[in-house]
């Protein structure tokens, strides 16, 4: 019975010291670049690291942002003051046992520096709040109203012609909102746009793409009756080498911030979406 006992004792032992190995205290540490005598954990997002000393952060800001409509995803960003010393890119955050790799890193001036950390699961994001001692910014439908129109600038095209249409969008709310112009352009086309076309009843391949490197982009406050308008060209998206009528369906994305600050924060994204047709004839004929 004894021997049973001390084995019991031992496994008990060995089990408690695995543990406390597998589950560190909740805190931010560094990611260790080789330590053989580290056990190797897996973040949230899949990626396997060897863990490094714990870290003693000087924070001055932190927040917790929803970064879908659903809130089932979020973002922590962490500000504090500026230190060469500290390694701007190997941190990871333990909390509740689950571990979260650093994504983002940025500085200003040399005065204060930020990290990044994305968060999957509303309850993750519930311990990450509580640790850290701040609230989480969810998202909820603003409730603007919009008018959306899409009208084409002729009312035919020659064949070959390039063909471009104006977004519109009118305010026929009663409370202004504010949204991001840009940040898909850097590219063959602008990407803040999706059309798909559809000719004689078959779907028009699209002949671009839809891949983009960012770009400049402004925000655009609307006010109740105000309008907002923006031409593009379709010829970016369909060839349109047949003469007849195609059914166009477009979508404007649109990133929400608060109208009433200069906050960075979405706090909706949407698309301004609507039908329109677009004539195409045979050239000279009348």
């Amino acid at each position: 019975m004894r021997k049973i006992t001390l084995l019991t004792a031992i496994f008990l032992l060995f089990t408690n010291s695995l543990l406390s190995q597998i589950q560190p205290e909740d805190g931010f540490y560094l990611r260790a670049i080789d330590n053989n005598d580290t056990y190797e954990y897996q973040s949230q997002d899949g990626t396997k690291f060897l863990l490094g000393e714990k870290q003693i952060l000087k924070i001055e800001q932190c927040e917790i942002t929803s970064s879908n409509n659903e809130n089932t995803q979020f973002y922590l960003s962490v500000k504090m003051p500026y230190d060469d010393k500290v390694n701007s890119s190997w941190n990871v955050l333990f909390v509740g046992g689950t571990a979260y790799r650093q994504s983002s890193s940025g500085s200003s001036k040399n005065e204060t520096m930020s990290k990044g950390f994305r968060i999957s699961g509303a309850e993750n994001a519930k311990q990450v709040s509580k640790y850290l001692n701040t609230p989480i910014h969810y998202r909820k439908h603003p409730q603007y109203n919009m008018l959306v129109t899409f009208n084409t600038t002729k009312e035919e095209f020659n064949i070959g012609e390039e063909v471009t249409a104006i977004l519109r969008i009118k305010n026929v709310g009663d409370k202004a909102f504010t949204f991001q112009k840009g940040g898909r352009n850097r590219a063959i086309r602008d990407n803040q746009y999706l059309f798909t076309a559809f000719f004689r009843g078959n779907h028009v391949p699209d002949i671009g793409t839809n891949s983009h490197m960012g770009g400049i982009s402004t925000d655009r406050t609307i006010k109740p009756g105000d309008i907002f308008e923006d031409e593009i060209s379709l010829s970016k998206w369909f060839s349109f080498n047949q003469a007849g009528a195609y059914e166009i369906h477009g979508s404007y994305y649109l990133d929400f911030k608060n109208p009433d600050t200069k906050s960075y924060i979405t706090i909706w994204q949407d698309y301004a979406s609507a039908d329109f047709t677009i004539k195409i004839i045979e050239k000279n004929s009348n």
